[in-house]
């Protein structure tokens, strides 16, 4: 089965939840496993019907963890929840593809820089966890592109937002001081950049929770795993 890669920022403590509910969950596996082969009687069998026993149970296995039944890997009980995930949201149909452009293109898509993931000013962010994961390759497909064609709209109004509006000054001075000083020059493009109104801010803040990320959909898997 081919396999789409995802890191993703977490709550620390929902990462160490996630990780009991896989150990319990390959408790489970190896509880199933110990009682098929008990119900097959295994330890009498040998050669031909040895190998057949097994490769029945290997396919039963097999089946039981592609269905969500069986979940005894991080990947499995990730990739289970992700699609109940999809569904809830109505993502779980199918997109166009993701233009090429867009897929080549780095760092984050407009609207979801720190400000995504931080809601309330100068609060550190909780999210200091990081967690890899591997997902189907159809699923990780389906994933990436329901998040970019759900948040195309809000993308493209952020986009117009960002053409009428340019820089306001808290973007100019936080530039300069990742620079490492704020200048005279910067002073003076902070004191005539355009300030927006009220409304556009707020109308910039809905446009932002419009967003959907594939972290947004993993964090909200994991958060229903370990309810």
């Amino acid at each position: 089965m081919s396999l789409m890669p995802f890191v993703v920022a977490l709550e620390p403590d929902d990462l160490t939840a996630l990780n009991k509910v896989v150990k319990e969950g390959r408790k489970v596996e190896l509880e199933w496993l110990d009682s098929v082969r008990e119900a097959h009687g295994i330890r009498f069998m040998r050669g031909k019907a040895l190998s057949q026993a097994r490769a029945e149970i290997r396919k039963e296995f097999r089946r039981l963890r592609e269905l969500g039944k069986l979940a005894g890997t991080r990947d499995l009980v990730v990739a289970r929840e992700v699609r109940a995930e999809l569904k809830r949201r109505g993502m779980d149909q199918e997109y166009d593809t993701v233009p090429a452009e867009d897929v080549a293109t780095p760092g984050r898509r407009v609207g979801t820089g720190p400000r995504h993931y931080q809601r309330f000013g100068d609060e550190p962010t909780r999210m200091t966890g990081r967690m890899y994961v591997k997902l189907p390759a159809t699923l990780g497909e389906r994933l990436t592109r329901g998040c970019y064609w759900t948040s195309a709209p809000a993308v493209t109004a952020l986009w117009e937002w960002q053409t009428l509006w340019g820089d306001g000054p808290e973007v100019i001075f936080r530039e300069a001081e990742r620079r490492g000083a704020v200048t005279i020059l910067d002073l003076w493009c902070a004191s005539m950049a355009s300030r927006p109104t009220a409304d556009a801010i707020l109308r910039k803040a809905e446009l932002q929770d419009e967003i959907v990320t594939t972290g947004d959909i993993i964090r909200a898997a994991v958060k229903r795993a370990i309810r």
